[in-house]
Order: structure tokens, then C-alpha cells, then sequence
């Protein structure tokens, strides 16, 4: 059984350190993001919708073309009766029939309409917010692919560690079964490493499972399965040092959700000057050319006279131009209602954009200072890993020539493990902290991103 499980732990080691799998680097998996990842097109499609607005505001003030054609069927009678003699006798009566064809083509080109030429305006920035939104989509969707291969790549280092540390404590186990069946060392210390290796195995089965849902967090983004193997965690990365005032400069700068804010902020104020509008005369110049003609017969008594089926047709061509103006006076109560509601807006946008700005704030702060915090633990944790190494290098030769026990060789792998594993938690926490403060700066392109992939491969 022993030698079963020995094999079961080195067969996992093999298979977690195979070189035959290829290992997804993070530029890798943000490509197979963008292809796959269905939230791309969504945001895509939203901004596209979104760029319409501009177009549909501009029509108010372009030229306006109808063309209009119609076919008409008219029939009249009219009967006079006589009125000295006898209301039953008729002296007059006619009966017409016409077939009325007609076309006609207006143009109508606004000179002047205040409200059409601010909401115009006020477009440009809608669109100006919806290309900021989609800027910030991106990077949240960005921001959450680092993060989740990140964690991937935590969660195998762990499982790395352990699996390092499963071998050697398996084969201090054998060691120590050999020394007490040979009668050099007691029970004591064979059944404590017995008891290590057990603990050991309990946490691989542990991070095997944290391994594997982040793996699943992986597939969300790419739609498909992780590989087998991850690249190794470097225990040094380097990224570019900024100061926070440096960050916050950035921010102001670049950052997507405040220059969406402003551009809103702005595109309500436009929208309140576009409500005063509302209370303006408009006034357009019409161009019209129409044409027509009546093809029919007549038919007629009048006394003794009569005669039927006369033709009776008419045509018509006209050439027209008008300036129309147009001002409303009163209409309910409805463009104060107006004007009120876009002034709300403009109160709202202010706030909008006040509560924004103190939020990056907040993020820039407590991201720079997580990261910072970050960044002095892995340093500690390097140092330790020396030491914790050299310590337990020592023990294990001190237990073979009897100086140290096993129960201290296993405290000094435990130490080892230990710092290790929090050596992977640190490094990982703090791509997770630059990557947050990227995001809160808003310069969080494929370009940092690619960066970023480059540091994880470490030294």
C-alpha cells in the first residue's frame, strides 16, 4: 500500500510538471477572450446602437424631401330646379366624371430651430459617452480575465507546492520505516512522519478542487477547457512603479466612467438649453412643384338643351416657395415640464460626476495601498524561503546522522510549505492590486496587459 501511494503521488507530480502540455499565457488567454467571450460583442453592438443618435439628430436639421402621387376617382350631380313654375321641373343639371392624377415633390430645409441645432449637439456627447462606457466594459471584462488567470495560476503553484512537498515527506516516511524496521529509531518518529504525509495529502485534495474551479472560471471567459498546465508562478515580477499622486493623474486623464460622467454632464447641459428651445419660433423654408390633371366628361341639360359625354379635362403644373413660421404659445404646460426635467438631469449629471470622481478616489487609495502591502509581503516571503530552505536542508541531514528528529525535519518542510505557498499568495495579490489600480487610472489597454503576461514569466 505504502508503494501504491508513493506512485499515486509521483504519477500527479508528472502529470502536473508534464512538458508535452503547452502552458496559456495570460496574452494567450485575453485573445481567446476577445474571440469567444460573447460580452465583447454585446458591448460592440451597444456602442454601435448608441452612435445612431448622432445621425438621428442631425436630421432635424438637414433637408427634408417627400415626394406624394395619388389617383382619384371623382363623380358629381347637380340638378336646379326651376324656381317661378315648378319645384319638379328642372331647368339646370349636370353630371361630371373625373379621373385626377396628381404628383408633387416638397423640400423643407429648417433656418432656424434652436432646439433641433442644441439636441444636435447634445448627441455628439451621448456618443461620447457611449464610446467611455464601452472603453470601461472592456477593461472590467479585461480586469476580470487577469484576475481569473491569475487565481488560476495561484491555485497551481499551491498545487505544485503541496505535490513538492507530498514527495519529500513521502520519502522521509520511507526513511523513517526503514531506520525503525532496522532498529536504529523507534516507532515514535515513523508514525509522526506517517501523520505528516496524511495532512499533506488532505490539503492536495484540497487545492486539487480550488485548482479545478478556477480552471472552470477560465472556461467562462474562452468557452473552453483550461490545459492540464499552468505556467509556474515566478517568485520575482516586476511591474512599472508609479507614486499614487502619479496614478491620480492618470485618472483624471484616462479613466473611462469620469470622462463618461463629463461628457453627460455635458450633454445635459446642452439639453437644458435645448428645453429653452421649446419656447423659440422656428422658422423653414418649403419648396414645392406639383403637378395634375383631370381627365372626365360632362354631361348637361339645361332647358331644352342637353348633350352627354362632352370631354372635360383640365392639367395643372405649379411651382411654389413659402416661409413658414411656426411658435408655439401654449401647449399645456408641457415645455416647462420640459424645461424642469432637463434641468433635474443637469443636477443629476453633476452629482454623477462628483460621486465618480471621489469613487476612483477611494479605488486608487485602497488599491495603492493593497498593493503596496503586497509588495512588502513578498519581499519578507523571499527572504524567509531562503532561510526556511536552508533550515530544512540542515534538518534533513541532521536526521540522518541522528542530530535532529523527525518530528523537527517535518516542523522545518511544514515552514517551507508554509512560506512558499504564501510567497504565491502575495505575488498573486499584488498582480491583482496593480491590476485594480490600472483599472481605477483607466489605462488598463492590451498593451499593460501584455506587459503584465511578460512579468509573469518571471526570472
Amino acid at each position: 500500500m505504502k508503494s501504491m501511494r508513493l506512485a499515486l503521488a509521483t504519477g500527479l507530480v508528472l502529470s502536473l510538471s508534464s512538458p508535452t502540455t503547452m502552458a496559456l499565457t495570460l496574452y494567450q488567454f485575453w485573445q481567446e477572450t476577445l474571440a469567444h467571450d460573447p460580452r465583447i460583442r454585446a458591448y460592440r453592438q451597444q456602442l454601435e446602437a448608441a452612435s445612431q443618435e448622432q445621425p438621428l439628430a442631425l436630421s432635424a436639421l438637414l433637408p427634408h424631401v417627400t415626394a406624394q402621387a395619388g389617383e382619384e376617382w371623382d363623380s358629381h350631380a347637380m340638378h336646379q330646379p326651376y324656381p317661378l313654375y315648378s319645384r319638379n321641373r328642372v331647368i339646370l343639371s349636370s353630371d361630371t366624371r373625373y379621373n385626377i392624377t396628381s404628383w408633387s415633390v416638397q423640400i423643407k430645409q429648417a433656418l432656424f430651430n434652436w432646439s433641433a441645432l442644441q439636441e444636435y449637439r447634445a448627441s455628439g456627447d451621448q456618443v461620447a459617452v457611449a464610446a467611455a462606457q464601452y472603453q470601461q466594459s472592456l477593461q472590467g471584462l479585461e480586469r476580470g480575465a487577469i484576475v481569473a488567470y491569475v487565481q488560476w495560476l495561484q491555485a497551481y503553484a499551491n498545487l505544485q507546492s503541496l505535490t513538492a512537498s507530498e514527495q519529500d515527506i513521502a520519502r522521509q516516511a520511507f526513511a523513517a520505516e526503514a531506520r525503525y524496521r532496522s532498529g536504529t529509531t523507534g516507532i515514535l518518529g515513523a508514525d509522526e512522519t506517517k501523520v505528516a504525509l496524511g495532512q499533506v495529502r488532505a490539503q492536495i485534495a484540497n487545492a486539487t478542487t480550488q485548482w479545478e474551479a478556477d480552471g472552470a472560471k477560465l472556461e467562462q471567459f474562452t468557452g473552453k477547457k483550461p490545459p492540464l498546465k499552468a505556467p509556474t508562478l515566478p517568485r520575482v515580477i516586476e511591474l512599472p512603479s508609479r507614486s499614487l499622486p502619479a496614478w491620480k493623474a492618470q485618472a483624471l486623464t484616462h479613466n473611462p466612467a469620469l470622462a463618461a460622467a463629463r461628457f453627460q454632464l455635458a450633454a445635459s447641459r446642452k439639453g437644458v438649453k435645448a428645453a429653452q428651445g421649446g419656447f423659440l419660433p422656428t422658422l423653414s423654408l418649403v419648396l414645392a412643384h406639383q403637378w395634375q390633371s383631370d381627365n372626365g366628361t360632362l354631361s348637361y341639360r339645361y332647358g331644352v338643351t342637353s348633350a352627354n359625354g362632352i370631354p372635360n379635362s383640365l392639367g395643372s403644373l405649379g411651382t411654389s416657395a413659402a416661409l413658414q413660421l411656426n411658435w408655439p404659445i401654449f401647449s399645456g404646460g408641457a415645455q416647462q415640464a420640459s424645461l424642469n426635467r432637463a434641468q433635474y438631469q443637469e443636477e443629476e449629471s453633476f452629482s454623477t460626476l462628483a460621486a465618480t470622481q471621489r469613487s476612483i478616489e477611494q479605488n486608487l487609495r485602497s488599491s495603492y495601498a493593497a498593493l503596496s502591502g503586497s509588495l512588502r509581503e513578498a519581499t519578507s516571503y523571499r527572504d524567509s524561503l531562503v532561510l526556511a530552505e536552508r533550515a530544512s536542508t540542515a534538518a534533513d541531514d541532521g536526521v540522518r546522522v541522528g542530530l535532529v528528529s523527525e518530528n523537527n525535519a517535518i516542523v522545518d518542510r511544514k515552514n517551507v510549505l508554509l512560506v512558499r505557498n504564501g510567497l504565491n499568495n502575495a505575488n498573486a495579490s499584488t498582480i491583482i492590486q496593480f491590476t485594480n489600480l490600472a483599472y481605477a487610472a483607466g489605462v488598463l489597454t492590451p498593451t499593460l496587459l501584455r506587459h503584465i503576461s511578460t512579468s509573469l514569466r518571471g526570472r
